[in-house]
């Protein structure tokens, strides 16, 4: 396995998915949201649960339909509304798309919010967290884990 092709389909996927509004499918789990894309032997499904300001959900890389790449995350936007975290999340997965939600540390204004990713590892294990604030105070929050399956 390619893991550099791996991590270069993780990080696009993600700009043709949730961040670009595309890709929603009709969701496996009752209740829960799900958003897939394919190119070549490579797919990703992430499936998500929304309450109460929280979601939990799971993000899957599979190479010719076996899983490969998994990671989970928990996400918490109760002190903003759901439009203004979709908006900031949105921006920030297609602005910095190369280094969101993986093992490098980022940070961009957005007008009144600060959009940071902190994170470590490598494609083959990596933590981190992902913050937005609106100037010192933390309005949204999201810890992710994952690392190569297969």
């Amino acid at each position: 396995m390619d893991k550099k092709l791996l991590e270069t389909f993780l990080l696009s996927s993600r700009t043709k998915t949730y961040a670009a509004a595309n890709g929603k499918t009709r969701a496996l789990l009752p209740e829960s949201v799900q958003y897939e894309f394919s190119d070549g032997d490579f797919s990703c499904r992430d499936v998500y649960y929304i309450g109460n300001g929280i979601f939990p959900g799971l993000e899957t890389i599979f190479y010719k339909n076996k899983p490969v790449w998994s990671m989970s995350y928990f996400g918490n936007f109760s002190k903003m509304t759901e439009e203004q975290a979709d908006g900031m999340l949105r921006k920030a997965l297609i602005d910095l798309w190369e280094t969101a939600r993986i093992y490098k540390r980022v940070e961009k204004d957005y007008g009144d919010f600060t959009y940071v990713c902190e994170g470590s590892g490598s494609i083959d294990e990596l933590q981190g967290t992902e913050e937005i604030y609106a100037g010192k105070e933390k309005v949204y929050y999201l810890y992710y884990a994952g690392g190569f399956i297969g």
